[in-house]
């Protein structure tokens, strides 16, 4: 793949990892409210952490493609096996380690983006609910693609695959700030019910 796009642009990684790290200002600002932190990070902290987070999350993605591909390697050419079925298997183990690794990924959003002290323990429901409704959006995707470019075809031209990715984006956003907001305020009755039985 890298030989069909041509040679290794650094400018390029440096300018898609430099854009990428603007969707953490807005989320960091929406969980600051939602977990009620006094105020945000400055812009340069907001960079680097934004950053570590691209960096953890993408590692995460690249862990698991890897492993996969990896995987489907061995399985060909150490069992002899038919190219359906490791292809079949190849896919079941991508489905599989999908979710943990989504998981993983709220999880650390949840956790490190806010600028006040959020307890792992707290948000770790929410990114297990969080994955499976993220999980359940693809195969909604996957369900609604004709219609999607039926709809959206004639109305965006050429622009209709960035229109579908603005839309599922958007969806997807609400999905992930519905999971904060739901983890803050069951962790804030948990906290006021503690203190009434004290």
């Amino acid at each position: 793949m890298v030989t069909f796009q041509g040679p290794f642009q650094l400018g390029s990684i440096l300018l898609l990892l430099f854009t990428a790290n603007g969707i953490f200002e807005p989320l960091e600002v929406a969980l600051n409210r939602i977990w009620n932190c006094p105020r945000n990070r400055s812009y340069f902290k907001n960079q680097l952490v934004s950053l570590a987070l691209i960096f953890a999350c993408g590692g995460l993605v690249m862990m698991s493609t890897t492993l996969t591909a990896l995987d489907n390697e061995y399985l060909g050419k150490s069992t002899g096996w038919s190219p359906g079925l490791v292809r079949f298997l190849n896919v079941a183990v991508f489905k599989l380690a999908a979710l943990p690794l989504s998981v993983v990924m709220l999880l650390l959003i949840y956790w490190v983006l806010p600028n006040c002290k959020v307890s792992a323990r707290e948000v770790f429901p929410g990114a297990i609910v969080v994955g499976l409704l993220l999980e359940g959006l693809k195969f909604i995707n996957l369900l609604t693609w004709p219609y999607l470019r039926a709809k959206l075809a004639p109305e965006y031209g050429p622009f209709f695959y960035a229109a579908t990715i603005v839309l599922w984006g958007f969806v997807a956003s609400m999905v992930i700030l519905a999971g904060a907001e739901w983890t803050a305020r069951r962790s804030s009755s948990s906290a006021t019910s503690i203190r009434s039985s004290t």
